[in-house]
């Protein structure tokens, strides 16, 4: 018969036990967290990249190399950069209050006064492209525009960092006006290359499955 007013507590192995259960959960739950919470900031580079694809292929004639030519303009708090041109001569300096807009313009930068961190990424193009019908055979896998003014493509790409790791490759997305097939350059397909249609967001390094 157990006296009344006496209380057992916890041994130091329950505790222990309970301690080591939270840790196997925690190791679990919280990595499955991040990717989540990468793949929710993607939903950003994908409206954006359609968008921007739209606004292009209404113009009748080939615009200047300038991100802007078509009015293209995201939202600020923007955690990708957008890259008409692989080098960004000029890009649109969003690491202040106010935005800095230049005359042309071949990037757009992440909203790094928002978020911190660089305005401008690199991104990792496709291991390997093929591009059906395209106006200029030269089309690979750099950003720009190609072909002449009344037939003409364009490669865009986005890159990011979205699962704050600032130590490994940016996820980077592309968007094309020609349909075509690449290879991913992260994770890496052995060559398999995969069908991209016109206009459609494709994902050429991952920021969610690579490290």
């Amino acid at each position: 018969m157990s006296s009344r007013g006496q209380h057992r507590g916890f041994t130091l192995i329950e505790l222990m036990i309970v301690v080591a259960i939270i840790g196997v959960l925690a190791s679990v739950a919280i990595p499955s967290f991040v990717r989540f919470q990468a793949r929710a900031r993607q939903s950003e580079v994908n409206t954006n990249l359609k968008s921007l694809y739209t606004s292009m292929r209404t113009l009748q004639r080939m615009p200047p190399v300038d991100i802007h030519a078509s009015g293209f303009a995201p939202d600020r708090g923007n955690r990708y950069s957008y890259h008409l041109e692989d080098g960004c001569s000029a890009f649109e300096n969003r690491g202040v209050a106010v935005a800095v807009p230049h005359n042309p313009d071949t990037c757009v930068g992440a909203d790094s006064y928002r978020h911190g961190g660089l305005d401008t990424f690199v991104p990792v193009p496709p291991a390997s492209a093929n591009w059906v019908g395209a106006a200029d055979p030269s089309m690979n896998v750099s950003s720009g525009i190609f072909g002449s003014d009344d037939t003409w493509d364009f490669l865009v790409f986005a890159a990011g960092n979205v699962d704050n790791s600032p130590n490994d490759a940016p996820d980077t997305w592309l968007i094309s006006s020609a349909d075509g097939e690449a290879a991913t350059a992260c994770p890496t397909t052995g060559g398999v290359m995969e069908r991209i249609s016109s206009g459609e967001p494709f994902n050429s390094s991952s920021d969610v499955n690579c490290d």
